[in-house]
């Protein structure tokens, strides 16, 4: 019998990453296998519209899950368009349907931020001493992937050879998962409705919580999502209601269906 040499399992890690598109432990997976090739510690999924507005944010963190959290919480609310490489992500539609641009690799470290309270808060207080991130086109959405080091120092000669080799991929699963993770996502563009039938099915759960009075933590452990996540819900919530503050949304009361449902059972 001819022996058969088995075949090398160096890039299994995709295959899992593959394995766990739209499910949760999705970011964990992929940042499990660049943090075994390359040393990040962190990461972070953003993807915005046309626009340059957040649509989805998700972390993950293979040493500290709720410093990832709390950073992309304070970012994805307050500091996303300081970015300095945001007038790249902001500008990176295509310039044809179908045509997205080329995918670009961008390094961040401190010593490089002009803003100083951006750096602060961003880098020098959760401990990151560096960051590499890709940029690339979706559809119609940008996808901006960054991954974080803290405990080794990021070597941009290897972070160049690995994910100019995985990029396009690393990408494509990113984007995918979008896709699957949150498939009612779609925006319609109907004219003269009710505003609360514009939210989208997870915006209306979000909302309901809100109601309830869950704090966006107890929101993502309740719908399995990341606090990040849950705070853009609650911006475009707001911004679909035409609320500026969590007391004017509160103020609306329940959905129509809601307190017609509620004057029925009473």
């Amino acid at each position: 019998m001819d022996c058969i040499p088995a075949l090398s399992t160096r890039d299994a890690w995709l295959g899992h990453c593959v394995a766990d598109i739209g499910r949760p432990g999705f970011h964990a997976r992929l940042l499990q296998g660049i943090h075994t090739v390359l040393g990040a510690d962190h990461f972070s999924h953003l993807s915005y519209d046309h626009q340059g507005r957040i649509r989805h944010a998700a972390a993950a963190s293979v040493c500290d899950q709720r410093l990832i959290d709390s950073t992309t919480d304070i970012y994805v609310k307050h500091l996303y368009q300081r970015d300095p490489n945001y007038p790249l992500v902001r500008d990176n539609a295509p310039e044809a349907p179908g045509q997205g641009p080329d995918l670009r690799l961008l390094r961040m470290s401190p010593t490089s931020i002009g803003d100083t309270e951006y750096r602060r808060v961003l880098f020098d207080e959760p401990g990151f001493t560096g960051k590499v991130s890709l940029l690339g086109q979706w559809g119609d959405r940008s996808c901006y992937l960054n991954f974080y080091f803290s405990r080794v120092p990021l070597d941009m000669g290897r972070a160049s050879t690995l994910l100019g080799q995985y990029g396009s991929t690393l990408m494509g699963l990113a984007c995918r998962h979008d896709e699957l993770a949150f498939p009612e996502e779609e925006e319609e563009e109907e004219e003269e409705r009710d505003p609360w039938s514009t939210l989208s099915p997870r915006e209306r759960s979000t909302a309901q919580l809100l109601m309830d009075g869950c704090t966006a933590k107890e929101i993502g452990r309740t719908m399995d999502l990341s606090p990040a996540t849950i705070v853009t819900y609650k911006e475009r919530i707001f911004a679909k209601l035409g609320v500026g503050s969590l007391r004017e949304f509160l103020a609306l009361g329940r959905p129509p269906e809601q307190r017609r449902a509620q004057r029925h059972l009473s």
